[in-house]
């Protein structure tokens, strides 16, 4: 890129430049986002200002941005350290796993499988807190508490938790899945207990795009040989906390769902167990209740 550029033509050439280093389907959304960063403007603010030229500092900014993109493969949503989700935005750092628009079913699912009146809800491994923060804002009533692993990761939720001013209803503990509950009063309490798991099996990490397989914490993809290890914990652990009707839902992977599902109905503990597809059809959720 050599001065003057037009925003037109930058949007252009990076447009092409993503494509061959095989950014097909957002190369243009990508270049888009990274441009409006650069000038700092909405995306749409783009389309009105197409014959601006874009200068010395912007535009070395906007190569660097590129380069991470194009050549580290480094995800958009990471350089631009935030993303939507369930319309709400939120803080995002290589500590935490990007939020993904599958998982706004999840908060769906939990949002249509609530109760009337004050709710107690339990978000394990919070990432974040994307989840957690998501059902705070859409129940007002709730007192949701949230586990991760990560200090880093904690960190991040508890940012995104005072952002949106939920800080005071959305308690965060650092620990492994359940380890952080005891001693809370939780114990058979709890009216949901969700999570969006590591699911990804061993095996399958090379198959991963290197925008997640390089950029994204190991941490929150992984779970074993199989892909099914922390949710297997996760069934086996949460009839402790749930209430009698409790729900639990938990975003699972199309390939190990049915797994899934035939290891929470072998539990013994949960009834009305099922696997919700999502809208491309592929089975997303796994639901189910604590038996009374």
């Amino acid at each position: 890129m050599a001065s003057p550029w037009k925003v037109v033509d930058l949007i252009g050439v990076t447009k092409t430049f993503f494509e061959k280093k095989g950014i097909v389907s957002s190369a243009r959304l990508d270049a888009d986002l990274l441009l409006a960063k650069v000038l700092g403007c909405r995306r749409i603010d783009l389309y009105l200002r197409f014959d601006q030229v874009v200068a010395e500092p912007q535009l070395s900014e906007f190569r660097a941005l590129v380069k991470e993109r194009g050549e580290r493969r480094r995800p958009v949503k990471q350089i631009l350290g935030h993303c939507e989700f369930m319309s709400h935005d939120f803080e995002v750092t290589p500590d935490v796993l990007i939020p993904r628009p599958e998982t706004e079913m999840l908060v769906e699912q939990v949002l249509l499988g609530l109760g009337q009146g004050p709710q107690t809800v339990v978000d394990i491994g919070t990432g974040s807190g994307n989840i957690a923060i998501s059902i705070a804002l859409a129940r007002p009533d709730a007192a949701v508490w949230a586990t991760e692993i990560s200090g880093p990761a904690l960190a991040v939720a508890r940012r995104n938790a005072e952002r949106h001013g939920v800080a005071a209803r959305v308690t965060l503990l650092h620990g492994d899945l359940f380890a952080p509950l005891p001693g809370h009063g939780l114990e058979g309490q709890v009216d949901c207990a969700v999570s969006n798991p590591p699911y990804v099996a061993e095996s399958e990490m090379p198959a991963l795009m290197p925008d997640v397989a390089e950029h994204e914490p190991r941490v929150a993809l992984v779970s074993g040989e199989d892909g099914l290890g922390h949710t297997l914990r996760i069934l086996a652990e949460a009839p402790r906390y749930l209430r009698a009707g409790g729900l639990l839902a938990l975003e699972t992977s199309p390939f190990t769902a049915e797994r899934a599902r035939a290891a929470a109905e072998a539990n013994g503990a949960y009834e009305g167990v099922r696997v919700v597809r999502d809208l491309q059809r592929i089975e997303r959720i796994l639901t189910g209740r604590k038996k009374a």
